[in-house]
């Protein structure tokens, strides 16, 4: 998975962590904001391993099964000079693939579209040779009905050159300490090893001349040259489905169905979804009602907090002078804490009693 960040670099989210707060309704959802117009899963279940690839946010989605696979590190292990360096990852990377969008069975027809949207578009009349550093390549087998994806490192290398020559080229000087002459490094023989052999003229191209020195000279013809990085992938399509990870399956390689069963399985999903919809208008509602309930109960308590409690508090005063005198009061008098008002003028005996409980009270 880190492998293929790393192939579509920098139009991929390389730090990207899954967590299982994470559902796929949050990605699309910031798809949009983010520009991110293809997802790529990979899952592993005790059958294998599948890549689904997935337009946002509506679909298609295609299913692949990854029949074998090789890291960047088991690739790069195998090849003698590796040509990997951090500016390649730049610029993303071009796709020579054999699939026509025109071309071909229907389901070939879509997945060579999903892949030419998956990687920017070249022209070749105006992009500059510089940019395009790494090519995706997707291979189809019609044979066995397998796609190949591989990936290389582009070098363009002048033609006409010897390995000696070359050498000089570069920055760093060769070791001439074993010859007595230059001339002698020069015709020495072995020189030129297998892999520097003359390419095919169909790989030669002319290019500009890069450097100030060599601008005098013009154009040089040049061949270009790929070095793999890695991954390897070898893919098997087992379905298409209309929508994201869901909806009508228009292509399946393992199950044709017939017309009663796709028509039984769309009204099967179409239950389903008003179903779904039912129950989310049901938790609307239930959720609404508790906030209306939950707003009248404070509203309810807020506007009995001055008026019913000070009547609780006179009743209180009431009972508590027939429990403590035993008899029932003449004058109840209603009073808020800190002060006392008085309605009328009682008896001496009865002011008496209702200055003592009021004195205990406070």
């Amino acid at each position: 998975m880190q492998d293929f960040r790393t192939v579509m670099e920098p139009n991929t989210a390389s730090r990207l962590r899954h967590t299982k707060k994470n559902v796929l309704k949050d990605y699309v959802a910031v798809a949009a904001t983010m520009h991110v117009t293809h997802l790529v899963i990979f899952t592993q279940t005790k059958l294998g391993l599948y890549l689904k690839l997935c337009r946002l946010p509506h679909g298609p989605t295609l299913t692949f099964k990854i029949n074998n696979f090789a890291n960047c590190r088991d690739v790069l292990s195998t090849v003698k000079k590796q040509h990997t360096h951090p500016s390649l990852y730049l610029m993303g990377p071009c796709l020579m693939t054999n699939l026509q969008p025109e071309e071909g069975d229907l389901h070939l027809q879509l997945a060579a579209k999903m892949f030419l949207d998956m990687f920017p578009t070249i022209t070749p009349h105006e992009a500059k040779t510089k940019s395009i550093q790494r090519s995706c390549l997707i291979h189809y087998d019609d044979e066995e009905g397998l796609f190949d994806f591989r990936h290389y490192a582009i070098r363009v290398v002048p033609v006409g050159l010897s390995k000696a020559v070359k050498k000089f080229n570069k920055r760093k000087l060769p070791d001439l300490s074993k010859f007595s002459d230059v001339s002698e490094f020069m015709t020495k023989s072995g020189m030129l090893s297998e892999s520097e052999a003359e390419d095919d003229p169909s790989a030669q191209v002319t290019v500009p001349p890069n450097r100030k020195a060599s601008k005098k000279l013009g154009p040089q013809k040049s061949s270009v040259r790929l070095s793999e990085l890695g991954p390897r992938l070898t893919l098997k399509l087992l379905k298409i489905e209309e929508g994201l990870l869901e909806g009508n399956v228009l292509y399946s390689s393992l199950y044709a169905k017939s017309a009663e069963e796709k028509l039984a399985l769309e009204k099967r999903r179409r239950v389903k979804k008003q179903l779904k919809a039912r129950r989310k208008k049901e938790q609307e509602d239930n959720v609404e009602a508790k906030k209306m309930k939950k707003e009248d109960h404070k509203k309810k308590c807020l506007e009995g907090m001055s008026g019913e409690k000070e009547e609780k508090i006179v009743d209180d005063d009431a009972q508590y002078y027939r429990e403590e005198v035993g008899e029932e009061p003449d004058i109840v008098f209603p009073y808020k804490i800190g002060q006392a008002t008085h309605s009328a003028a009682p008896s001496h005996t009865a002011r008496t009693r209702h200055a003592a409980m009021f004195t205990t009270v406070l």
